[in-house]
């Protein structure tokens, strides 16, 4: 079985419902997408889908906490994420090494088998977080391009107890110059590679009055973190969007030092049609 780490980026979510409940046969409680259920023990269980892409897409996946906390506010940590096919069959699991504060995490998933080889062949596949207060898991759907239109709109985020796991179509540089498709409601992310400590960023270059696809957080940069505690290690810069209307967007992103009137050191430019 081919292993390949999620070191980057964190959880989004898709859901009609959620059920928290505990294991060995207790009762369990439900609660509508966004809206938050009561957990009365341990063994939370957060269930979300769909996530409908294209083959060969990547997946984001993040877990956030509602301000202020409603319950379960002692840290979460993240152990493994696994993901199956439509049998429940394991394609690969990924333990971390060393558990991690789900608030802080942030992980990434390529839909295909190995080191990012071969796509997933179409079909419906779920991505499972396993953390210290129980188990989160999304549903990710593939399907040919034409046909992503036809699933209508998606409900990007559900939520239990003040957490939420949340799914996002990821972007790197390996995008450049592609076109992805999304639903109304999808959320998007872009992670993009590079060092703040040098003066260097990446920002969104084009802007509109409206658009199709709106920010829904302040740009952040975040450090690699160093064994040995190394300032300066580099990083990574992170834009998330949610698709809010229909239509086509574009995107260009360049990595500059605002202050500096020369030519971007690079150029991110790829194009999103929402429907």
């Amino acid at each position: 079985m081919a292993m390949k780490r999620f070191r980057l980026f964190s959880i989004v979510l898709c859901g009609v419902m959620i059920v928290a409940g505990a294991v060995g046969g207790k009762t369990a409680a439900t609660a509508s997408a966004g809206a938050a259920a009561p957990i009365e023990e341990e063994g939370l269980r957060v269930s979300v889908g769909t996530f409908v892409v294209e083959r060969g897409a990547r997946l984001a996946l993040e877990i956030v906490r509602s301000d202020p906390c409603v319950c379960l506010c002692d840290p979460v940590w993240v152990r493994a994420v696994t993901l199956l096919d439509g049998f429940g069959e394991t394609i690969r699991e990924e333990p971390l090494d060393t558990p991690v504060d789900a608030i802080e995490w942030l992980g990434q998933i390529s839909l295909a088998r190995g080191e990012g080889d071969e796509p997933l062949p179409e079909g419906a596949y779920t991505i499972l977080v396993e953390t210290s207060a129980g188990a989160f898991s999304a549903s990710a759907e593939v399907v040919p391009t034409q046909q992503v239109a036809r699933f209508g709109r998606f409900s990007a985020s559900a939520s239990v107890c003040g957490l939420e796991l949340r799914v996002y179509r990821l972007i790197t540089e390996d995008d450049a110059g592609g076109e992805i498709t999304l639903r109304r409601g999808d959320r998007l992310m872009v992670a993009l590679a590079g060092n703040a400590t040098t003066g260097f960023a990446w920002e969104n270059a084009l802007l509109y009055e409206y658009a199709v696809l709106r920010e829904t957080e302040e740009p952040e940069y975040r450090a690699k973190p160093h064994p040995l505690e190394m300032v300066g290690f580099g990083g990574t810069f992170l834009f998330r969007y949610e698709a809010v209307d229909t239509g086509p967007q574009s995107f260009r992103f360049v990595y500059r030092r605002p202050w500096e009137s020369v030519e971007p050191e690079q150029v991110l430019e790829f194009a999103v049609a929402v429907y």
